[in-house]
C-alpha cells in the first residue's frame, strides 16, 4: 500500500505546513500539488525541491471534470491572486478582462489511475470548482479511491451553488471527511 496526498488548489503550499507536517504517517508519501495559477508554480517547485520528506509532483493543471483548457480568472481583492477561479460568477472582484488560459485535468480519471490498495488523501480548495468535481467523482465511483477528503466549500461566493446535497451524498461513504481543511 502506497500513501498518496493530492492537493487540489495548492496555491503557495499552505497545506504542506498545515497538514503534511502534522502527519508523521505521511512521511515519504507521493504528494501531487495541483495549482493552475502560473504565478505560484515556482514557489511550489521550490517547496518540492527543498523538502525531501515527500515525493512531490507539481502539476500546473486545474482540477476539473475533463481534460482540456479553461479560462482562469484572477482575484483583485484582499487575497490578491490566491483567490483565482474557473467560475466567473464568483462574488468577488475578479479581473474578467484578462483571463489566463490554463490546462484542466479530469480529476476522476486521475484518481482512478491509482491502485485500489493505495491510501489516498485529497484536499480540495478549488474556489467553486469543487461542486462539479465532487459530483464527477461521485458519479464515476472515483470516490471509492479516497480514504480522507478535506474540502473547503465556497457556498458564500456563489449564488447558484450549494454544497448540502453533495455533503449528504458524501456522508454515505466510509471515508473521513472534513468540510474545512484549514
Amino acid at each position: 500500500m502506497k500513501k498518496i496526498f493530492i492537493d487540489g488548489g495548492a496555491r503557495i503550499g499552505e497545506t504542506i505546513d498545515m497538514l503534511l507536517n502534522k502527519r508523521e504517517d505521511l512521511k515519504g508519501c507521493d504528494a501531487y500539488l495541483f495549482e493552475c495559477n502560473p504565478n505560484h508554480k515556482s514557489t511550489l517547485e521550490e517547496i518540492a525541491k527543498s523538502n525531501k520528506d515527500y515525493n512531490f509532483f507539481v502539476r500546473d493543471e486545474a482540477v476539473w471534470v475533463e481534460n482540456g483548457e479553461m479560462n482562469l480568472f484572477i482575484s483583485k481583492d484582499i487575497w490578491g491572486d490566491l483567490g483565482c477561479t474557473l467560475d466567473p460568477s464568483k462574488k468577488e472582484k475578479l479581473d474578467l478582462q484578462n483571463p489566463i488560459l490554463v490546462k484542466t485535468i479530469n480529476f476522476s480519471e486521475f484518481l482512478l489511475s491509482f491502485d485500489k490498495n493505495d491510501y489516498i488523501i485529497v484536499k480540495l480548495d478549488i474556489e467553486g470548482a469543487e461542486y462539479e468535481v465532487v459530483e464527477s467523482i461521485l458519479n464515476s465511483n472515483a470516490i471509492n479511491m479516497i480514504n480522507e477528503l478535506y474540502i473547503e466549500w465556497h457556498d458564500h461566493f456563489f449564488v447558484n451553488k450549494n454544497s448540502n446535497m453533495l455533503k449528504s451524498r458524501l456522508a454515505q461513504y466510509n471515508i473521513k471527511i472534513d468540510n474545512n481543511w484549514v
